[in-house]
């Protein structure tokens, strides 16, 4: 009879969401200026039998988020092959909000950039992307507050398409060389 605690199952978005939120959280306590980061994400469960201690004993989040060595994102992403114990990957970095063109369809665009270096028009934020090898995925944004404010946690289903794109790839079976 199979361990309900370690049975693979079809992770959901909300499953997700907890995990990008604790991330985002994370981040947030360390301040601006960090370099973007790429987390895999675990089953806990899975964790917890195979690396006891590790975990503390009233954690029952469904993922533990693992910071993986990214020296440069645009490669890790382009090479990355995830082992079958990750249930998932997140990255995490610093854009600014620009506004939209005129001749754009209305709807704001996000740039990598220092956070430090934008116009007033522009807004500082944090994203954190997320993906499951099951499929879902999701994208939460946090623009940068001021001490005083409650900062705002977004989302939009057409957030950061493309690099949910990217993040998906990274699970895909490597298609055989002819």
């Amino acid at each position: 009879m199979p361990d309900n605690a370690t049975t693979p199952r079809g992770f959901s978005t909300d499953d997700l969401g907890s995990s990008l939120s604790e991330i985002m959280d994370h981040l947030d306590a360390g301040g601006w200026g960090q370099p973007p980061a790429v987390y895999a994400l675990v089953p806990t469960s899975l964790l917890v039998e195979r690396v006891p201690g590790v975990v503390a004993d009233d954690d029952r989040s469904v993922f533990t988020p693992v910071e993986e060595e990214c020296d440069d994102l645009d490669d890790f992403l382009a090479t990355a092959i995830w082992p079958s114990a990750v249930a998932g990957a997140a990255v995490a970095l610093e854009i600014v909000v620009t506004p939209p063109g005129p001749d754009d369809d209305g709807t704001p665009k996000y740039v990598v950039t220092e956070t430090g270096d934008h116009r007033p028009d522009e807004d500082a934020a944090r994203l954190v992307v997320g993906v499951l090898r099951n499929g879902p995925d999701l994208a939460l944004l946090r623009l940068r507050s001021e001490p005083d404010e409650v900062p705002e946690l977004r989302t939009h289903p057409q957030l950061a398409l493309e690099l949910r794109a990217a993040l998906h790839e990274t699970f895909a079976p490597d298609a055989p060389e002819s």
